[in-house]
């Protein structure tokens, strides 16, 4: 196919017109594949086993964006009468449904990090994935499966064309647990990130992905998007009520529906609007056609059934005073040079004899701040990433930096009053929390965030806790119950999350089960959770569901 007719086709398919087609071939040349091959891959060479009708069968509906609070009362108020017909509910009663009241995401809470603990079992430094972008100094490369401070959209989509978010991982997936423990086990998995071990990608297909993709890059602030990331969980559900035609239904199937967490971001009605808006309006109709895809299938009267989210949402300012990017004077870079250091660009890929010697990656509420061993840089030469920094030399400069922005504007002024931490990592590897002066203290409570400290322990801790950086600077941002007083890590938004904060922290669990009680399936839960279910515990869950 001759290049110039490519870019022809695609402007005239995504409706953005020829020049959009081009950008896309340039910026996203993994869209131009994903754009002309279908909407589902095979992702292993044997042939997958159905499941019988004595076997356990589970539905994991992975809700982007979705807090606790807002799900639960929408589900018992009976505004959700489809998504409560899935759980055995009727007129916001659910004698068959387990809503677990303690279930909280991992630290970030954001996208990537949330769903790779949900999926694999791990806490983030474990696994790896320790936010939407991060730094792996090791390798010297940056990580960014859903790219903040960068301009890196093809990257999402090498997610599915490439794996990209799957080679991230550090550790199984739940699918290669779930197969570990039975080899018969089939898996078919709907647009979520990690789906290594699974049978079969479902994805959404050629000129959706398109217009998802162009409204990506469209920053029309007044652009009403809903429409546009409707089309895109409507076609993963049409999909998959296609394949459920056309195979018997496998024993997992993980349907992952991403639309209202998206239009929150970008929607001025706020996010609780928002996002109450997409689940009525778009979501509800979704769980229909899902729930009768599964009848035909006689999928639907013996299967579990979870539901879970990987996060909130926080209301912030859309200006750029709140907005702590990367392109003025008043922004965190200018900190990161005025302390003498070289900022790594922002860019997926940089020359290898690139000097820098620090690191910005950004992730809503919070920041990490990567910092080389500066005795072994050159001007002309690139830093030993492998080696960890000097504390004394290296961290406490950089930290003293942002600790004078935050408490007096010096370096940008903007950013005065913009951070709640700033936390440093010892030689030992521990976080502490930084007062000036190069001083240091054991980290404080804070009066609303959510088992902050233990949450921080399996972000930092762990073989793959130094991706989460050797500063971590923590917004003012989800405990703020003033709007004024938030601040976040990217360009203009009107809502986030990343915090520490109960918004962004309680997310909903529920199983159901229409041959189980409530009591029955609580019990099941608690007898792997305890009394507290983190995200840690979805996988284990499922396995014990699943187990022969």
């Amino acid at each position: 196919m001759p290049r110039k007719w490519v870019r022809w086709t695609l402007g005239i398919v995504l409706g953005i017109g020829a020049i959009a087609g081009v950008a896309i071939l340039i910026i996203a040349p993994n869209a131009v594949e994903l754009l002309f091959t279908g909407d589902d891959r095979d992702l292993r060479d044997e042939r997958e086993t159905p499941a019988s009708p004595e076997e356990p069968t589970v539905l994991v509906l992975a809700i982007d964006g979705v807090d606790r609070k807002l799900l639960y009362d929408m589900l018992r108020n009976g505004e959700l009468p489809e998504l409560g017909a899935l759980l055995g509910g009727q007129g916001g009663k659910f004698p068959n449904a387990f809503f677990d009241e303690t279930a909280l995401a991992p630290m970030p809470t954001s996208t990537l990090a949330s769903w790779a603990t949900i999926f694999t079992g791990e806490p983030p430094g474990k696994h790896g994935v320790t936010g939407n972008e991060y730094f792996v100094r090791s390798e010297r490369r940056f990580a960014a499966p859903a790219p903040v401070s960068i301009d890196a959209p093809d990257l999402v989509l090498k997610t599915y064309t490439d794996d990209y978010a799957n080679k991230l991982l550090g550790v199984p997936t739940l699918y290669e647990k779930l197969r570990a423990q039975n080899g018969k086990l089939s898996a078919w998995v709907a647009m979520s990130q990690f789906f290594r071990g699974a049978d079969r990608l479902i994805i959404a297909d050629r000129t959706v992905l398109g217009d998802a993709f162009a409204a990506f890059l469209d920053d029309d602030d007044d652009a009403d998007d809903l429409e546009v990331y409707a089309d895109l969980d409507r076609k993963i559900v049409e999909n998959v009520a296609q394949a459920l035609e056309e195979s018997p239904a496998p024993h997992v199937l993980t349907v992952y529906l991403s639309g209202a967490d998206h239009f929150a971001h970008s929607s001025e009605e706020g996010p609780d609007p928002a996002r109450r808006r997409y689940l009525r309006e778009v979501f509800e109709p979704l769980m229909a056609k899902l729930r009768k895809a599964l009848v035909r299938r006689d999928a639907l009267a013996s299967r579990y059934v979870v539901v879970v989210s990987d996060h909130g949402h926080t209301a912030v300012h859309h200006d750029e005073k709140h907005a702590l990017a990367i392109d003025t004077e008043d922004d965190p870079p200018a900190v990161v040079r005025a302390a003498g250091f070289r900022l790594r660009p922002f860019k997926v890929d940089v020359p290898d004899d690139d000097a820098f010697d620090a690191v910005l990656a950004y992730g809503g509420a919070i920041a990490y701040v990567y910092v080389a061993d500066r005795s072994t840089c050159s001007a002309n030469a690139a830093c030993d990433w492998t080696k960890p920094p000097r504390f004394e030399a290296d961290v406490v400069p950089l930290a003293e930096s942002f600790h004078a922005a935050n408490t007096r504007g010096d370096h940008a002024p903007s950013m005065k009053g913009s951070l709640d931490l700033i936390l440093v990592r010892s030689a030992s590897g521990e976080l502490h929390e930084y007062v000036g002066g190069g001083r240091t203290r054991a980290i404080q409570p804070r009066t609303g965030y959510v088992a902050f400290l233990e949450r921080m322990r399996d972000l930092a801790g762990g073989d793959r806790g130094d991706h989460a950086g050797n500063i971590i600077l923590i917004a003012r941002n989800g405990a703020e119950p003033d709007i004024a007083n938030r601040y976040y890590f990217s360009k203009r938004y009107y809502s986030w999350h990343g915090s520490p904060g109960r918004a962004d922290s309680e997310i909903p669990f529920i199983l159901a089960h229409p041959r189980h009680s409530a009591d029955e399936l609580s019990r099941i839960v608690r007898r792997i959770a305890g009394d507290q279910t983190d995200a840690t515990d979805i996988t284990p869950v499922i396995m014990h569901l699943l187990a022969p």
